[in-house]
C-alpha cells in the first residue's frame, strides 16, 4: 500500500492532499521527514498537524436567536476546512460556539461580512442577502438577471442564455476612478454567481482575476446584510469595506 494511500484512511483526508503533505515533508517515520510516496507495509506514518489556533467565537458573533446564528467572517479566512493544516475556519469557530447548528452559507476566502447557520432540523423557509461589490467600469442603471449557471466540472462557472436560476438584483450606488460600487439582492446563489453575473455584464469585479478582474489584494466582494426566517443581522465590517479611502 502506498503511504499516501495509508494516510488517506488513517487521518481521512484525500490521497492527492496526502501525496501534497509528503511532498511538503509534512509527513515523517521515525521522526524523520518522508518526501517519496512509496510502497510500505506496516511502518505507522505520522502526519504533523499544527496546533489549532484558539478560537473566540463571540468575537465573530453577530446575533443569536436560537435557531438562527450570524458570524462576521473576516477576509482571509476558509469558511470550511480545506487542509487539515489549515488555520481557524468559521467551521471551526461555529463548533466552538455551538455543535447544534449547521453552516448554511459560505463565503470565498477573500470574501468578507455575514455568515449563517442553523439548528440542525430547521427548515430555512425564506432568506435575503445583499452584497457589495467594486466592480470595473461604470454601472449606470439597475440590472436584474435570473441566468442559470453551470457549474459542473469547472473552476470557473459559466452564465448560461436560459432563464430560471436564482434572481439577482444589482443596483449602482457609486462611481469612482474607474470602478462603481454596486449593490447585488439575492435571495439564494450558486457557486460563483454574483462574480460570473457581474463578469458577464461586463463589470467584473476589483480583484477577481479569474473572471477578469483588475489585481488587487483581494476581491471586493462583501456580505453586509443576511436575513433567514425574518431574523437579521448586519455586518460590523461594512464600514471599512472600501477600494479608496476618501
Amino acid at each position: 500500500m502506498k503511504i499516501s494511500k495509508k494516510l488517506s484512511v488513517k487521518y481521512g483526508i484525500s490521497a492527492r492532499s496526502a501525496k501534497q503533505y509528503i511532498l511538503e515533508g509534512l509527513v515523517t517515520l521515525n521522526g524523520k521527514p518522508v518526501r517519496k510516496d512509496t510502497d510500505c507495509i506496516d511502518e505507522d506514518f505520522e502526519l504533523k498537524i499544527p496546533e489549532k489556533q484558539k478560537t473566540e467565537p463571540e468575537k465573530y458573533l453577530l446575533a443569536d436567536s436560537g435557531d438562527v446564528i450570524f458570524f462576521d467572517k473576516p477576509v482571509f479566512m476558509h469558511s470550511e476546512r480545506h487542509r487539515i493544516d489549515d488555520p481557524v475556519t468559521m467551521e471551526d469557530i461555529l463548533a466552538a460556539y455551538s455543535h447544534e447548528h449547521e453552516l448554511i452559507s459560505r463565503l470565498d476566502f477573500t470574501t468578507d461580512g455575514v455568515i449563517a447557520a442553523v439548528r440542525k432540523g430547521v427548515e430555512v423557509v425564506s432568506q435575503k442577502k445583499i452584497y457589495l461589490a467594486y466592480v470595473s467600469g461604470e454601472m449606470t442603471g439597475s440590472v436584474t438577471m435570473d441566468n442559470l449557471i453551470d457549474a459542473e466540472k469547472r473552476t470557473k462557472v459559466k452564465v448560461t442564455d436560459l432563464s430560471g436560476g436564482n434572481r439577482t438584483v444589482f443596483t449602482p450606488l457609486s462611481y469612482k476612478n474607474g470602478f462603481t460600487l454596486v449593490q447585488a439582492e439575492i435571495e439564494k446563489a450558486a457557486r460563483h454567481q454574483l462574480r460570473a453575473f457581474l463578469a458577464h455584464l461586463g463589470h467584473p469585479i476589483a480583484g477577481d482575476t479569474l473572471y477578469g478582474g483588475t489585481e488587487h489584494c483581494r476581491i471586493m466582494l462583501h456580505c453586509a446584510f443576511t436575513e433567514i426566517n425574518g431574523f437579521s443581522a448586519n455586518s460590523r465590517l461594512t464600514d471599512s469595506f472600501y477600494l479608496f479611502s476618501n
